[in-house]
């Protein structure tokens, strides 16, 4: 799928300015893999955008350096991202570099490209369209580094996923924005973050909205997975749960994250990566795993909805998840999960005992699981 992705960008950027293809290096991936391409092009449908847009984009990759074009990428407070550049006013000047981690990169502003994916969602609804949302990286750039570092330590075959599927994060401060992805916006991942003490937070959210993009690339060919049309099938029609207004296509990369979240979280708790309230909460997340397991899935005909690559891979991460969730079964007398937040966020985490009977039975190896 990268190459299919890689060589219709090219072809796209050709159509629309063959001339920009002359300034670049053409041999590097990363031009061709750049999120805000994805999204420019996915936006001709809107005419929001005139064609300098294009220009705009691609002028942080020009081999040799050119005046800079600024005025359709300049955001609400005329602020203009341009990739590999970094921040600029309305005038030119830069105000502001990029900020790297590993091989991530923290986005400090929005795009205008980008607003178009931030809505509240609620039950399958788009309840605010244009709502607003506050850059928060300089609050949260530090837990983030160390959430991906530890990462990279303790989950290096998870990590490498990560870096092939994803590219840059952006945090902000709208709790109704729901974590997401898009594929029309593939390597960028979109957090909000209240509060503090937000490691595990990070580290569960990395897991899950980057194994969506990876997922992407997996699943690119939805017909070799799918005998029906998986982006237009509601579950609700094929399961009669009411609630249920996913399509099948989102059924699947929910088992496909939890799988992920669980197989991740396992190796970080076999190895005490945490100890005290991260622990604590590590265990709280993990235990949470366990209502979002089955949640229509298993209800399905397989044979009638897969074709048998997605049969067989259904059933591997079926197999995988429940193997994982029989080792942590004695979490579920741990934690009250009917009284739960929603998504599991901020350490509202709800322990049957004190938090001091947990550090103590923690104490006597109860929650050791190496």
């Amino acid at each position: 799928m990268r190459i299919i992705l890689l060589e219709t960008i090219q072809l796209l950027l050709y159509k629309e300015n063959p001339s920009l293809l002359e300034k670049i290096d053409f041999e590097d991936d990363n031009v061709f893999l750049e999120p805000l391409l994805f999204a420019y092009f996915n936006s001709k449908k809107d005419n929001f955008f005139t064609k300098e847009m294009l220009t705009e984009i691609m002028q942080g990759y020009f081999v040799e350096n050119e005046p800079l074009l600024l005025k359709e990428s300049l955001n609400y407070d005329e602020i203009a991202y341009i990739p590999n550049l970094g921040y600029f006013d309305k005038k030119g000047n830069k105000i502001d570099d990029i900020l790297k981690i590993d091989a991530f990169e923290i986005v400090k502003i929005n795009h205008p490209l980008l607003e178009k994916y931030f809505y509240e969602f609620y039950k399958g609804h788009i309840v605010n369209a244009n709502p607003i949302h506050n850059s928060v990286w300089k609050e949260n750039h530090n837990e983030i580094e160390q959430a991906i570092l530890i990462i990279k330590e303790h989950l290096p075959e998870f990590y490498k996923e990560l870096i092939f599927a994803n590219i840059r994060i952006y945090l902000h401060d709208n709790p109704k924005i729901l974590n997401f992805t898009s594929i029309e916006t593939i390597g960028m991942l979109y957090f909000y973050v209240l509060g503090k003490n937000n490691l595990i937070y990070f580290i569960e959210e990395i897991i899950h909205q980057a194994s969506h993009n990876y997922l992407y690339y997996v699943m690119f060919n939805k017909e070799d997975f799918f005998k029906i049309d998986s982006l237009n099938t509601v579950m609700r029609d094929l399961t009669n749960q009411d609630w249920d207004y996913r399509n099948l296509y989102g059924a699947f990369h929910g088992l496909y994250t939890v799988t992920r979240r669980l197989e991740c979280f396992d190796i970080l708790l076999s190895k005490n990566v945490f100890s005290g309230s991260q622990k604590h909460e590590l265990l709280g997340r993990m235990a949470d795993m366990f209502p979002r397991f089955q949640t229509g899935l298993e209800l399905l005909s397989l044979d009638e909805v897969f074709n048998l690559k997605g049969k067989e891979m259904y059933l591997e991460l079926t197999q995988k998840c429940q193997t994982i969730l029989k080792k942590y079964e004695k979490l579920l007398k741990e934690f009250d999960l009917s009284h739960r937040d929603l998504d599991f966020r901020y350490n509202e985490f709800c322990l049957t005992n004190s938090f001091e009977t947990f550090l103590e039975k923690d104490k006597q190896g109860f929650y050791n699981f190496n």
